[in-house]
């Protein structure tokens, strides 16, 4: 009987370990098969002459072909089959239609990009190209539909939403471009914001939190004008417009928070191998894959290697073409407006203008939404009027018969600007070709290989009749209505200067008074300055480690403060200690770092939700945009008495700046005792500030997401490390890609973009860049030597 019971034991334990392995070999083979092969042959149609296609150890392409349309073709092929799912997730955003994919989810998402109508600008752009750029579109197009049509194995999304690609359209590689620069489009989301404070606040307070810059804040040029920075306007007096709004928060699969970037550039009098050295690093969320793909493209007049956008042909964020390397920063330029309607109380279709009633121009669109029955399909009427879609029901915040006007509708030229780039041979044609672009506002630096450094700032900036337009304004007399764009020629640009180095930092390119409302940082450009300043020349291993430094300015700024009121407070002594000889670097195994992130974020909430509400303010921290508090309290920190500092809500008291800083260091005393323990020696800011990189559909299946990851910086340090004061620490973003070109040897070129190359759960370069990246390191280049490249995948006809 005994003997029995173990046989049956035996056998059902080795049932179990087989269908357990069974289970562990489908899920592998599950995620292996859509990932793609790095050599061997394949024929393509529509091809019209061999591409071969040497891939590193890292997974980059790097693409040889003998003519650009082939380029470009081979180059939508390649991306596809590493990133055909993002690329899908990217169009459809722009085209409205997630919903097709994601169902009720992404419904008010959908509402959102159709009412905006960036794929009716892709529209219209695409049937205005030129031949070439077109050609270089169309080609892409083909390459990523051959990828459609031959692939046997798809992405493992599709098959966990039980889904296929639709074939890709010309419209969807420009939309994808036209995403990028609506997502960096600063106003968008602080307009409205405004709207509220004046709202709670009032046009004194209104006034004064607008965004304006320290008067010491540095700016890109060296600049001697007496013009008056668009910080210091005339006083808005208007009245706040209420909203009644139907919008709502929704949920997007695609990154659309406002992110902020650096590059820095030393020519060759300030460094020690007597040529430029460039480094940029645009600081977006981490996501995997990650938001660019790698890629080099060598054919006709492109040898380019960079930052590409998943589903856009060319190079993009950051580059390096053969005669000079670039990279870009959020511009933080005002090109977007508001205008409250006044309707016709008889007829809704019609809105007040200074001639008398118009209707408005309605454009039906069309929501597609995915059901267990099939797509079904509603109406989604948009009301576009003189100053653009009504957007009331679809941004949260806006007042009722609210209308939009941004500089990037009906047209962007993005990805034509790009295509330029990508082939100028010199600063002129780097000039020239930003300026066909409209609606993005960018910082561009320009290292050249023959020892010369620059930068273009752009931004479409309107020339408005009544000044800035900080908050949504009447629309029906069109007293603030605009009447024109600054000339791109008189946007601020530099070209070798006398210092030896240009650096952007999101921060003002030159004092000037047409920027309109000051967006501008200015607290990692502070801690440049103090860098470039420190000596004569650098070393080109000295100016990559700039990309890690981590030195808060804004701890140094407050700490002195902290110190002198909390010294006396025997129970707060032992945490104010940490202070102490502090060097100010926001490092992983700092327990002061963490003392005075959580201590400025409560120093930002006791003093300013009285004034704006905590709505509001929430609505700053959720989108990471705490340089604008920053901002209100720096330009008050001298002032004990300033009428900030006073607590609304205690009406009989009038609070000073030094009982804000003992009572918000007693409160982040007692939330770190909670959390970390009463020993602020355990307080390693690493334990608690950590990024989790995400996958799309990571909350549904998180094993797609990779573990959370202590990383160094916050918002405030050139290595970023940007973080959720609603969900303290958790770090939202960093550095997303990086590059460092040595132009006195091109071989020491290096780039990193985490996670890795591939979209593919399980393939080797899912995120084998995570652990360098936290490092601080980066990957070669390879742009000299890839043709000597073992992995070698040739594409033929």
């Amino acid at each position: 009987m005994k003997s029995r019971w173990i046989k049956t034991l035996v056998v059902s334990l080795s049932v179990i370990v087989c269908l357990a392995i069974a289970s562990v070999i489908s899920f592998q083979v599950f995620f292996k098969l859509p990932q793609p092969s790095y050599s061997g042959t394949e024929k393509l149609d529509g091809l019209t002459a061999q591409v071969e296609v040497r891939t590193d150890e890292h997974g980059i392409p790097h693409i040889f072909a003998q003519n650009e349309e082939d380029l470009f073709f081979a180059q939508g092929y390649i991306t596809a089959r590493e990133r055909m799912f993002q690329m899908d997730i990217t169009r459809l955003a722009g085209r409205g239609e997630l919903s097709t994919l994601l169902g009720e989810a992404t419904v008010n998402t959908d509402k959102y990009f159709k009412t905006l109508g960036l794929y009716r600008t892709a529209e219209a752009e695409y049937a205005n190209l030129s031949s070439e750029d077109k050609s270089a579109i169309d080609a892409y197009t083909r390459g990523v539909n051959a990828y459609i049509n031959k692939v046997k194995y798809l992405p493992c999304e599709y098959v966990i939403l039980g889904v296929k690609p639709q074939l890709w359209k010309p419209q969807d590689s420009l939309v994808a471009g036209i995403l990028m620069i609506w997502r960096l489009n600063m106003p968008n989301q602080f307009k409205l914001y405004y709207n509220q404070i004046a709202l709670i606040a009032g046009n004194d307070k209104l006034n004064y939190l607008l965004p304006s810059l320290p008067q010491f804040a540095p700016t890109i040029s060296t600049n001697t004008e007496t013009k008056v920075s668009g910080a210091l306007r005339e006083p808005v007096t208007a009245e706040p417009f209420e909203y009644v709004s139907n919008a709502s928060e929704f949920y997007s699969p695609v990154l659309m928070n406002i992110r902020f970037s650096s590059w820095y550039i030393f020519s060759g009098s300030r460094t020690t191998t007597g040529k430029p050295v460039f480094a940029g690093s645009p600081d977006l969320e981490a996501a995997i894959p990650s938001l660019f793909y790698l890629v080099h493209l060598k054919g006709g007049a492109y040898d380019v290697i960079g930052g590409s956008i998943a589903g856009v042909p060319g190079v993009n964020a950051l580059g390096f073409n053969g005669h000079f390397a670039w990279s870009i920063t959020n511009g933080t330029g005002d090109n977007l407006d508001y205008f409250i309607e006044k309707l016709n109380p008889d007829n809704p279709n019609q809105y007040m203008t200074e001639d008398g009633y118009k209707n408005f121009v309605t454009v039906e669109e069309t929501l597609k939404i995915k059901t267990k029955d099939g797509i079904k399909e509603e109406k989604l009427p948009v009301k576009i009027s003189r100053h653009g879609p009504i957007i009331s029901d679809i941004m949260p915040g806006a007042p009722q018969n609210c209308a939009m006007m941004w500089a990037g509708q009906g047209y962007t030229g993005i990805t034509q600007s790009v295509l330029a780039l990508d082939k100028a041979k010199n600063f002129d044609e780097f000039h020239e070709a930003f300026g066909i672009e409209r609606g993005a506002s960018l910082t561009i630096g320009y290292a050249d290989v023959d020892g010369n450094i620059g930068y273009q700032w752009i931004a479409t900036l309107p020339i408005r009749k009544a000044g800035d337009n900080p908050i949504p304004r009447p629309g029906e007399k069109g007293e603030y209505d605009l009447v024109g764009y600054l000339p791109f020629e008189d946007h601020p640009y530099d070209y070798n200067p006398e210092k030896g180095y240009f650096a952007s930092f999101n921060n003002m390119p030159k004092r000037a008074d047409y920027y309109g409302n000051s967006y501008f940082l200015f607290e990692r450009a502070l801690r440049f300055e103090d860098i470039a300043n420190s000596k004569d020349k650098f070393s080109v291993e000295e100016i990559r480690n700039m990309q890690l430094d981590t030195v808060s300015m804004a701890a140094k700024r407050w700490v002195p403060h902290i110190l002198r009121v909390c010294n006396g407070v025997e129970e707060l002594k032992p945490y104010i200690s940490l202070f102490n000889n502090w060097n100010y670097t926001i490092d992983i195994d700092s327990s002061a770092a963490t003392l005075w992130n959580i201590f400025y974020a409560n120093l930002m909430r006791n003093t300013l939700e009285d004034d704006i509400g905590k709505k509001c303010l929430d609505d700053f921290f959720k989108g990471n945009s705490v340089y604008l508090p920053d901002q209100w309290l720096t330009n008050a920190i001298d002032d004990n008495n300033h009428f900030l500092w006073d607590d609304n809500s205690t009406p009989n008291v009038k609070e000073t700046r030094d009982d804000m800083i003992l009572k918000s260091m007693k409160t982040t005393v007692a939330e770190l005792s909670v959390k970390l323990g009463n020993d602020p020696q355990n307080w390693a800011w690493g334990k608690v500030h950590t990024m989790t990189i995400k996958h799309t559909l990571g909350d549904v299946v998180p094993f797609l997401n990779l573990k959370p990851i202590p990383y160094p910086g916050d918002d405030f340090t050139i290595n970023a490390g940007w973080w959720d004061r609603n969900n303290p620490c958790d770090m939202r973003n960093g550095g997303a890609i990086r590059i460092v070109v040595d132009m006195s040897n091109l071989d020491n070129m290096t780039l990193i973009s985490p996670a890795g190359q591939s979209g593919h759960y399980l393939s080797p370069y899912y995120s084998d860049q995570v652990e360098t990246w936290v490092k601080g390191k980066q990957i070669p280049a390879h742009y000299t030597d890839a043709k000597e490249l073992k992995q070698l995948l040739v594409l033929e006809p």
